[in-house]
């Protein structure tokens, strides 16, 4: 079949390659797929896996899965937030990317490519937020959350969770409950919170920055092997022109404008002419007898 598609190829005229059989050339191909092929498959599953992480992070976050996650969820919730969204949107986009690579379709690899910038803008705003809270001035910042954002059920969850009372100690803004009243032992909640964020900020920024990089290859994979998913790249007949009319690109243009000029330039043929009959009597013989009288 495909050497049958090769022949008719190579027969049609107005081919991107016509007149140059040193372009169209079969590329190598690895397990029966092109090279382009498979480096968008690995840059797919690249996607999906560091997608897929990252949902099940921030699910699992959700849900307190683990000791620390009700401070991740009350104290960054707009990191888990965005998180979560960058991470869905990668997984989709890695599906689409899937999709196009088995169906060798470059329409849907296009809607692919668009998708992965959306991504990489979530990717990068992680990294600033993680990066902005944790370098300009975390500790103060702390202390205007506890003291004017989070509401009494929100400190009561800290207070448990950190072990602690209050923000600077039991008087200072704490909502008291079985483990924290004003005559508490406990510390406050500002050293052990601070210690917490800043660790689970680093971290947050580290790991974005260390991924930006292998989302641009996976944008740079994709520009360049979307259209290569095939072998049949460039040697299809160019879409019409409008403004060509009823040409097929501008060769044919071309030619046509020549083959013009060459008929205005060429002499003219000579006409040959027909000698005319002259005769003297015009007259007509009647064909009947009655006609003569």
């Amino acid at each position: 079949m495909d050497d049958d598609r090769e022949k008719y190829l190579a027969q049609q005229p107005y081919l991107r390659s016509f007149g140059r059989p040193e372009v169209r050339r079969e590329p190598r191909r690895i397990f029966g797929w092109t090279l382009a092929r498979w480096l968008l498959l690995l840059s797919n599953i690249l996607l999906l896996l560091y997608g897929m992480f990252f949902v099940l992070g921030s699910i699992i976050t959700y849900g307190k899965g683990y000791q620390r996650a009700i401070v991740i969820s009350i104290a960054n919730s707009d990191i888990l937030a965005v998180t979560f969204t960058a991470s869905l949107l990668a997984v989709l986009t890695s599906i689409v990317g899937l999709v196009g690579v088995v169906r060798k379709d470059r329409r849907i690899l296009g809607i692919y490519c668009l998708l992965l910038w959306p991504c990489f803008a979530l990717l990068s705003a992680v990294g600033y937020l993680s990066y902005k809270g944790d370098v300009w001035n975390l500790r103060a910042k702390l202390g205007m959350q506890w003291r004017y954002h989070f509401s009494p059920d929100d400190r009561i969850a800290l207070q448990d969770n950190l072990h602690c009372c209050g923000f600077d100690n039991p008087q200072d803004h704490a909502a008291y409950f079985a483990r924290c009243w004003p005559e508490s032992l406990l510390p406050g909640c500002d050293y052990k919170f601070y210690l917490f964020e800043h660790y689970f900020l680093l971290k947050t920024y580290t790991v974005t920055f260390s991924l930006i990089p292998v989302h641009i290859l996976i944008i740079v994979v994709s520009l360049l092997c979307s259209n290569h998913v095939d072998h049949l790249f460039g040697s299809r007949p160019r879409p019409p022109i409008a403004y060509l009319g009823r040409f097929h690109d501008w060769r044919d243009w071309e030619r046509e404008q020549n083959k013009l000029k060459e008929e205005k330039t060429s002499p003219p043929e000579p006409t040959v002419t027909r000698a005319r009959t002259t005769g003297t009597d015009h007259s007509i013989t009647p064909r009947h007898s009655y006609e003569k009288n």
